[in-house]
């Protein structure tokens, strides 16, 4: 009989996601022996047999992989015959010098798992940590690689002999699954008082649903954080939790048990519905049905609902017993990440919560929820998280050194590359406090610590006051690493580039809220020719003094009258009318003219943030915000509701100069209050003149791909006028369907231009 040994070497998300027993069972139903094993770089396999078995067992490394496999690179060589083997055998892990292995994300509890826990048959029956190699906690339970128990948030849980014997059958879907245990071994859940002490009660599930059906809040332990979870169809609860967490109008997330209880609350494509289905189980924004069954406060003047399904046996069991969508929103105070910890819990939401539904299994690392949108077929990720994140790139190229890009202050995530690989943390939030500045730092040295890494390099933002740059500034200072600089909207537009490993020039529009330029003034209505090189700024909004700095930010009523300023008197703003109607007395008024005229604490900008602000306040929806992009939002809703896609009564031109001026604008403006048209038009007049000013520009640059990115790309209005009217550009034009389009993009950007220096 002619026999051949191969060896193969697969790289890519192969570890903790039951690749070891797929190997197993196809290697010994093709009558193969050798051996599998984990290593620092992925999975090892020697297989030998006669040609024909080695091609069925090549064709299922290629085409039958298990469901959360992803292989990013397969080779084969040839290996000398072992004439004395005999059987196909699993390995034990190896260490993790140079470990290459990619992270795997916590996935939802799968079909099998889900019928276990309904089972009464099952031992597994109503358990709520029930998960096998298919599902469950992967990067939340994980301290270091190999991705064994030991180095898990299961290490003190000793697994009993039903367990023990599941785990070690690699015919079983549990063989190996770290995380797994049962109601006589695992971990335990618990009810708590808001004050964190323990109340004994027979059932903490059961007890947790009665208090849920009362109208209570209640902070519930999952995955990768607590939710502050209450009554979605009660006015009075939604309102609670409202008041008590100081969140007066942030839209909330709701969680249903099923596809069939969200077909009740929203409307959705295919697309869509796969999504929200997919077994990573984002929060998924689609549009709301006006079927009166959530409370209006859920999310108030908005006409999307951030939607998602259970992705815990907790919260599988929860719903299944409440039969009523939750509320689900992160625990956590304004702009901090997620709380992970009981004590923490207790000290910062314990005025806000009524009880606590809590169990014993350590959370190693905070994750929040993902969110997306689909836009004509193709997903558009806001938070890059659980399920989705970390996110682990193979490079074409050996990296030169290791290089960690810190990203932005605002959705800030990190992105590190060694060797041949490109890893971006889950999102961390916004660097504005020491809590998600310690989770910056909690993230990094967790990166560090799994892949011993040593950073050699550092990549950041151009912003002097944004704490990730302060952070690598005193860090390389330190060290005396090397530190490269990349404009933020270059940033924007590299992330989106580096996804489809581009290194060539595009046409970057890159239109956001804020950005330090090459200049020293706030950029963010960017057009620019960009590649890893470098860019030339080709177009610009015409800037605008931000009056009051931050306080325009949050006061769009300020960016409103600066516009008015810029091409009219004080007596004529006054004329007018509008700030009547803003609510602006007369000395008020008088003094913001004052700074506006004499740039006191009013810095210039250039940002399509900024402009849609000013729309949303000419069109009275928003005088002052309460989060970050509200008025965009509320524009978008506005826009929505109007009938005529095609309305154009607005321009914003792009001459033949760099400038696009908003003086046409601001004129239609002023005279907006003599309109008889309503605002549902005026804000789909705005949108569309936004559109066709970028179709103008794209036609003038007809060579280059198209790259869209900034927060402003959010709007989903926008994307659906462009997609509409781009014609031949759409196929030049280069969607991110891995990245996400707002600063949660940054790192990745400042990582591809550091990468493409070398």
């Amino acid at each position: 009989m002619s026999l051949r040994r191969q060896h193969y070497r697969i790289l890519g998300t192969v570890q903790g996601v039951g690749f070891r027993p797929f190997v197993y069972r196809h290697a010994t139903e093709n009558a193969l022996t050798g051996n599998v094993l984990n290593d620092a770089n992925g999975v090892a396999i020697e297989v030998q047999g006669t040609p024909g078995q080695l091609a069925a067992f090549e064709d299922a490394m290629r085409n039958q992989l298990p469901p959360l496999a992803k292989v990013d690179h397969l080779s084969i060589e040839e290996h000398p015959v072992n004439r004395d083997e005999a059987q196909f055998t699993i390995l034990e892990s190896s260490g993790k010098q140079d470990a290459q292995v990619a992270l795997a994300t916590d996935k939802a509890s799968c079909d099998d798992c889900l019928n276990d826990i309904r089972n009464p048959d099952s031992r597994y029956f109503n358990y709520p940590f029930t998960n096998c190699t298919n599902c469950g906690p992967r990067y939340t339970i994980i301290r270091d690689l190999p991705y064994d128990r030991p180095n898990t948030a299961m290490a003190g849980f000793r697994m009993c002999p039903e367990c023990a014997r599941e785990y070690k059958d690699p015919l079983n879907r549990r063989y190996h699954a770290q995380p797994v245990s049962c109601p006589h071994c695992g971990p335990q859940l618990s009810w708590r008082k808001s004050n964190g002490q323990p109340i004994a009660v027979t059932d903490p599930l059961l007890h947790c649903c009665t208090q849920l059906a009362k109208g209570k809040i209640i902070a519930i332990k999952g995955l990768g954080g607590y939710h502050l979870m209450c009554d979605a169809t009660s006015d009075l609860a939604v309102d609670t939790l409202r008041r008590r967490k100081r969140r007066p109008s942030k839209p909330l997330a709701v969680m249903v048990k099923d596809r069939a209880s969200a077909e009740g609350l929203v409307k959705g494509t295919p697309e869509e519905w796969a999504m929200l289905c997919s077994q990573e189980r984002p929060i998924t924004l689609m549009r709301t049905l006006d079927s009166g069954a959530l409370a209006p406060s859920v999310a108030p003047g908005i006409d999307r609902l951030g939607l998602f399904l259970p992705y815990t046996p907790i919260h599988q069991l929860l719903l299944e017993r409440l039969e009523r969508p939750l509320v689900a929103t992160s625990a956590n105070l304004s702009g901090e990440p997620v709380i992970t910890e009981l004590s923490q819990l207790v000290d910062k939401l314990g005025h806000v919560v009524d009880g606590i539904l809590d169990h014993d299994r350590p959370i190693l690392n905070a994750c929040d929820d993902s969110v997306v949108q689909v836009v004509g077929g193709r997903p558009q990720w806001w938070r890059l998280a659980r399920g989705v994140a970390p996110q682990t790139e193979r490079l074409a190229t050996q990296a030169g050194c290791t290089t960690l890009a810190v990203g932005a202050q605002q959705k800030n995530r990190l992105a590190l590359a060694f060797g041949q690989r490109a890893i971006t943390s889950p999102h961390i939030g916004d660097l504005d406090n020491l809590a998600t500045e310690g989770y910056f730092e909690h993230t990094l040295s967790q990166l560090q610590r799994i892949y011993d890494l040593k950073v050699e390099r550092l990549v950041t933002d151009l912003h002097p006051g944004y704490g990730s740059s302060q952070w690598a500034q005193n860090l390389a200072r330190r060290r005396e690493l090397p530190l490269l600089q990349v404009q933020h909207h270059h940033a924007h537009i590299l992330a989106v580039m580096a996804e489809h490993q581009y290194t060539n020039k595009v046409l970057g529009f890159a239109f956001d809220g804020t950005g330090l330029g090459d200049d020293g003034q706030m950029w963010g209505g960017e057009v620019m020719l960009a590649d890893t090189r470098g860019y030339t700024r080709l177009h610009y909004l015409k800037p605008f003094r931000l009056i009051g700095g931050e306080q325009a930010i949050k006061h769009p009523v300020r960016v409103a009258l600066s516009l008015m300023f810029q091409h009219y008197s004080l007596e004529e703003v006054q004329a007018s009318g509008w700030p009547q109607k803003f609510g602006i007395k007369d000395m008020a008024l008088k003094n913001m003219h004052l700074m506006w005229q004499r740039g006191i604490n009013a810095p210039y900008s250039s940002s399509m943030g900024r402009l849609f602000d000013a729309m949303a306040c000419f069109l009275q929806l928003c005088r002052e915000t309460d989060f970050d992009g509200q008025a965009g939002m509320l524009l978008e809703a506005a826009a929505e509701q109007c009938p005529d896609r095609e309305v154009n009564l607005l321009s914003l031109p792009a001459s033949i100069g760099p400038i696009i001026d908003t003086a046409p604008l601001v004129h239609q403006m002023m005279t907006l209050g003599h309109s008889k048209l309503d605002t549902a038009t005026w804000a789909r007049a705005f949108v569309n003149a936004v559109a066709q000013m970028m179709v103008s520009l794209m036609a003038r640059y007809p060579d280059y791909p198209v790259v869209l990115s900034g927060g402003v790309m959010m709007n989903r209005c926008l994307l659906e006028r462009l997609q509409a009217t781009m014609g031949e550009h759409q196929a030049r034009w280069l969607w991110p369907e891995r990245t996400a389009v707002n600063d949660g993009s940054i790192a990745q950007g400042q990582l591809w231009y550091a990468l493409n220096q070398e």
